[in-house]
């Protein structure tokens, strides 16, 4: 690649830096600059030694980073001015040299924007990072090759940049320099309006909001105010916005003057108790304290108060918790999530934690619909775009993941997960092309999607949803469930309805699910026809139900034998 190649990277790299480093200071830049010295080492030298070109790539952006005109002026008389090379190659190289001394090869920049995100409720850490190992593809490419070492060095790098580390000090010293604007109660709802998915949470959150706006009216007019909790109970399993939801509801607080700041803080267990008599009293305070004016989040609760009863020092803190609550009800909201059935469970336990919490928000798990439309996001922000193919290879493997789905179903952590995996797969894919190009560089293919097995789905499960027309009538005659939900499900989808089905005691069940709930007589009808054509004769029960798409529970069952009416 020659300079003009180069720097065209370099910009568009320096361009996907430039929103977060325009709200940023000094501290910020000079993290930045010293990881970026890391993947140039890392990636520059993999190969023994340090090309020209690469010095020129991370000279290059350091003076766009600083902002510096003498720098960028002087170094477009690199190809031409050995003086102007030399120097900066130097400078550069002693830089380096001064990283490889330290010895200290850890990313800081990626976890300091975690923090900067989880704490304004901002998302700058995917496109940030991505455009970071961008810059580690351009130095391996910058001198026209690609090693066998030099791809390994991609892939430390990546590992390096997506490794979920905490640091203690530079999370301090760097923060966010401008404040950030204050929001009105419109602004805020059309951001949770924004979110995918989750409609039955953002009407209650909606409505709550237009309670409270009307009682913040009836109050400037004299009005008698009718008490309300703000406290609130998120029931859901991991990955479904409650931490996001948790944030737009301080927001909204805050925009109706029920907060002073509305910010949030998040915490669990190991948040609030210690392993010692009186300390956790003393943690539950520091983290009330630093909650105050906003809202204290308390991830899986329900872990506070063993099932088992054992008596450990998660009472003490939910005691502690509450007269807290009582002492700062005008300055603190208090939001606890977790599982449905061990969040029911939790407030139950406690008369004091019943009386506080009377508001449950439910969040259920996200569609394959939902779950790619949550992939094609991250595209977009990262500025990348999936073929047609890629995007039915991924539709189906979101498909076949919620189908398969279990009580630990990640939902939006899964997609994060899948999305790193496709980038990984990207990078090993076009590490040897000679000549990267904009378009190669944004482009998903088929390839890049993660197999099923990779994400802990057995190959011959799917094998059996996806196989040829002969095969599955055949395993359907056979009464193999997962051909007859196959079959089912071609009559069944284009009405916007799926079926998964198992064979439990010679009696055939199905789950039928759709957007409104399935009507049963329509159902049951539909099977029975379907199963007697196929002459099944293996089976000759079915247990059916049918439910909303994405509730856990089913909303009716019916169960009829094949051969007589279904209703009769």
């Amino acid at each position: 690649m020659n300079t003009n190649e180069l720097s065209q990277e370099v910009n568009v790299i320096y361009n996907a830096f430039s929103p977060l480093l325009e709200l940023t200071g000094d501290d910020f830049e000079n993290l930045l600059v010293l990881d970026l010295a890391k993947i140039g080492i890392i990636c520059g030298f993999s190969d023994g030694d340090f090309d020209h070109k690469e010095l020129y790539v991370y000279s290059l952006m350091i003076g766009l980073v600083r902002k510096s005109q003498d720098i960028l002026s002087e170094l477009y008389w690199w190809d031409s001015s050995e003086e102007v090379r030399n120097f900066y190659e130097k400078t550069v190289l002693d830089l380096f040299e001064t990283v490889i001394e330290d010895k200290d090869y850890k990313f800081y920049i990626p976890s300091v924007i975690r923090s900067i995100d989880e704490n304004n409720g901002t998302d700058f850490f995917d496109p940030f990072v991505n455009a970071m190992y961008r810059f580690a593809q351009v130095i391996v490419k910058a001198d026209g090759t690609v090693s066998a070492k030099e791809i390994e060095s991609l892939k430390l790098a990546w590992h390096l940049l997506n490794k979920e580390e905490d640091i203690e000090t530079q999370e301090e010293e760097v923060s966010l320099t401008d404040e950030l604007e204050e929001e009105s109660l419109d602004e805020v709802l059309n951001h949770l309006s924004e979110l995918i998915g989750m409609q039955n949470v953002k009407d209650e959150v909606e409505s709550l909001a237009n309670f409270l706006k009307i009682q913040k009216v009836r109050l400037e007019r004299g009005m008698i105010k009718t008490p309300l909790s703000l406290h609130a109970v998120f029931c859901g399993p991991p990955g479904t916005g409650k931490t996001t939801v948790a944030r737009l509801l301080g927001k909204v607080y805050k925009s109706l003057g029920l907060l002073s700041k509305g910010h949030l803080v998040e915490t669990d267990r190991a948040g609030l108790v210690a392993g010692y008599v009186g300390h956790t009293a003393l943690k539950v305070k520091e983290l009330i304290d630093s909650a105050l004016d906003g809202v204290l989040f308390i991830d899986e609760a329900y872990t506070l108060k063993p099932h088992d009863g054992t008596n450990d020092f998660g009472q003490e803190a939910i005691d502690t918790l509450l007269k807290y609550m009582e002492d700062y009800r005008d300055r603190l909201v208090v939001v606890v999530a977790g599982y449905p059935d061990e969040m029911t469970r939790f407030i139950e336990s406690n008369p004091g934690l019943k009386s506080r919490f009377n508001r449950y928000f439910y969040f259920q798990n996200y569609i394959p619909e939902e779950l790619s439309a949550m992939f094609e996001q991250r595209c977009v922000n990262s500025h990348l775009q999936l073929t047609n193919t890629a995007r039915e290879s991924l539709k189906n493997t979101f498909n076949i993941l919620y189908t398969n789905r279990d009580r630990m179903f990640g939902n939006g952590r899964l997609v994060r997960n899948i999305f790193e995996k496709v980038l990984e797969k990207q990078a090993n894919r076009i590490a040897r092309i000679p000549s990267i190009t904009d378009a190669i560089l944004a482009t998903i293919q088929p390839e890049d999607i993660p197999s099923l097995e990779s994400l802990g789905i057995h190959q011959q499960k799917e094998s059996k949803i996806s196989a040829p027309q002969q095969n599955i009538l055949e395993l359907a005659k056979k009464g193999d469930p997962q051909a007859i939900a196959a079959l089912m499900n071609r009559s069944l989808k284009p009405k916007g309805i799926t079926a998964k089905a198992n064979l439990k005691n010679d009696c055939l069940q199905v789950m039928v699910e759709a957007e409104q709930v399935p009507e049963v007589q329509a159902m049951a009808s539909l099977i029975q026809k379907g199963m007697t054509s196929l002459g099944v004769e293996s089976i000759e029960r079915v247990r059916l139900y049918g439910r909303r798409r994405g509730d856990e529970l089913p909303s009716w069952s019916h169960e009829f034998d094949l051969v007589a009416n279904p209703f009769s």
